[in-house]
């Protein structure tokens, strides 16, 4: 079987792997130069920490994580709201967790299937035409491949899903919320290995690396959809944002490397079919369950690990259709999840943000934490 595996991020990649280990060679297109990866950091939780752990990455992970501790949040002028412990959250995961920068964890992944099967860099897909025997994909370079299946793990935005599926705004359903991440470095400690500020339709922090850098996620209630210019998005935050206080004035004043920042409206993705014929789609091209759930990474990790294990035992109609079954009620739960998250991330108003001040420290708390994990993370999903 000839897969090809458009998007060479955390799903292609894990994908490509997972693929790897069942004897099958892929063929990854990625339309970014290599080395060019987001510069915020996501979290490896129990689903994706079981992916690692059949790959042989955990260790490789955990040297190169982001080091857990205390996290305080603070109004707008400064003032503290509340804290809690990150190895709290760790501890009630049994030691499954970790937060890892994006440019490390794609690195490792690269690693893992390089010179195993081709990586085409700065190379997107302009058409696909499945015939119900094969697909012929037509490439940025003006070549011409056939394939067995293609699965589109080209992201939020996903060409793969444009081009068999429908136009993206079919499928776009936003939360009502505009997000930016970048790195940048420290003048001085943090203090915390996070420390993040609130206000009313707004959250913004910094969260400690442990080279000397810390990377930023801010999110504000915002309804638009359309995409921004590097100048235009610049001033948007700062009209959001530009009036906070420490650490987060100093960010952003830096430097931002858009080509490694991320910039984009806060929205699920919702196909009623992750599968049309021979070309499927894995991880946010299918569902973009979004920061807000926290899980997005370790969810696509395990749809390709499973989607992989189908393929490798099955048809590519049975894989696609038992991959999707097995998938889909963990997908719907975690969407549902982010969309009730939002509205506490985000506070809609003064007393909204000093009500999530007293409860958050009590739900995160050694005697609640594992309540709070039931309902809030991703069940342990039966890989095998």
């Amino acid at each position: 079987m000839r897969i090809l595996i458009v998007g060479g991020g955390p799903a292609g990649l894990t994908f490509a792997a997972c693929l790897l280990r069942h004897g099958i060679e892929p063929v990854v297109v990625e339309k970014a130069v290599r080395g060019r990866t987001g510069g915020y950091s996501i979290g490896l939780h129990i689903n994706g920490w079981q992916v690692a752990e059949r790959l042989g990455l955990v260790e490789t992970f955990r040297a190169k994580a982001m080091p857990l501790g205390p996290a305080h949040h603070l109004d707008r002028r400064g003032r503290k709201l509340f804290s809690y412990d990150y190895r709290t959250l760790a501890k009630a995961a049994e030691g499954r967790l970790l937060a890892i920068m994006r440019s490390d964890f794609h690195e490792i992944l690269t690693d893992a299937v390089e010179g195993r099967c081709p990586i085409r860099y700065e190379t997107t897909v302009t058409a696909l035409e499945d015939d119900g025997g094969g697909v012929d994909a037509t490439f940025s370079d003006g070549s011409s491949e056939r394939f067995d299946l293609v699965v589109g793990a080209d992201g939020y935005r996903s060409a793969v899903r444009a081009l068999a599926f429908g136009p993206h705004d079919e499928f776009l359903r936003p939360l009502g919320y505009r997000a930016s991440a970048w790195r940048v470095p420290l003048g001085k400690p943090l203090g915390a290995n996070f420390v993040g500020m609130m206000d009313v339709d707004h959250q913004g922090g910094l969260y400690a690396v442990g080279d000397g850098t810390a990377a930023t996620l801010f999110c504000w209630r915002d309804a638009r959809t359309g995409r921004l210019d590097p100048e235009a998005r610049r001033a948007v935050l700062q009209k959001e944002f530009g009036h906070w206080p420490e650490p987060v004035a100093s960010a952003l004043t830096s430097a931002i490397d858009w080509d490694q920042a991320f910039f984009d409206t806060v929205a699920q993705i919702e196909v009623p079919k992750w599968s049309k014929g021979r070309i499927a789609l894995l991880g946010d091209a299918a569902w973009c369950l979004t920061f807000l759930a926290g899980q997005g990474t370790s969810t696509a990790m395990a749809g390709a690990y499973i989607l992989a294990a189908e393929l490798a035992r099955k048809n590519h109609r049975e894989a696609l259709e038992s991959y999707e079954a097995r998938m889909r009620p963990l997908v719907t739960r975690m969407q549902s999840v982010s969309r009730k998250i939002g509205g506490h991330y985000i506070p809609q108003s003064t007393f909204g943000m000093r009500l999530q001040s007293w409860i958050l420290p009590v739900m995160l708390s050694r005697p609640l934490i594992r309540f709070t994990s039931s309902r809030l993370a991703a069940p342990l999903l039966a890989l095998d």
